[in-house]
């Protein structure tokens, strides 16, 4: 039998495997920033890209090759690799002007997985 005044030692704070769940959780919320972030940071790229051509000045009169090759020095500048002319579609219409971006980003997550983000965006610039 137990004495009377003995107490049980409680166990306090975490173990080792608690440590290793609490780091497996970090690490792999980690990795999902970590490969992530370039796809969110060229999203918003393309997007200052595409709202930049609305204060260029006459964008509506130049013809459409001249405001592809607009889209492209920006692109270039800015390090964006995986958007092609393909991917855009200039249409213009008397004094408007409407820019259409459509392209996918494809991420390898692991092994044979990948996260694909769908991109449609869209500018229409008036003639002032």
């Amino acid at each position: 039998m137990l004495k009377q005044g003995f107490k049980y030692n409680q166990q306090k704070g975490f173990t080792l495997v608690g440590w290793l769940v609490v780091l497996l959780i970090f690490a792999y919320f980690a990795y999902l920033a970590m490969i992530l972030t370039p796809v969110v940071i060229n999203s918003y790229t393309t997007d200052r890209i595409l709202k930049s051509l609305q204060e260029e000045p006459g964008i509506t009169q130049k013809s459409k090759r001249e405001i592809w090759r607009l889209i492209e020095s920006r692109m270039t500048i800015n390090q964006i690799t995986n958007i092609t002319k393909d991917n855009f579609e200039i249409v213009k219409d008397g004094d408007t002007l409407s820019i259409y971006l459509e392209y996918d980003d494809k991420v390898h997550f692991m092994g044979n997985v990948y996260i694909l983000f769908e991109r449609n965006k869209f500018v229409e610039l008036v003639r002032n």
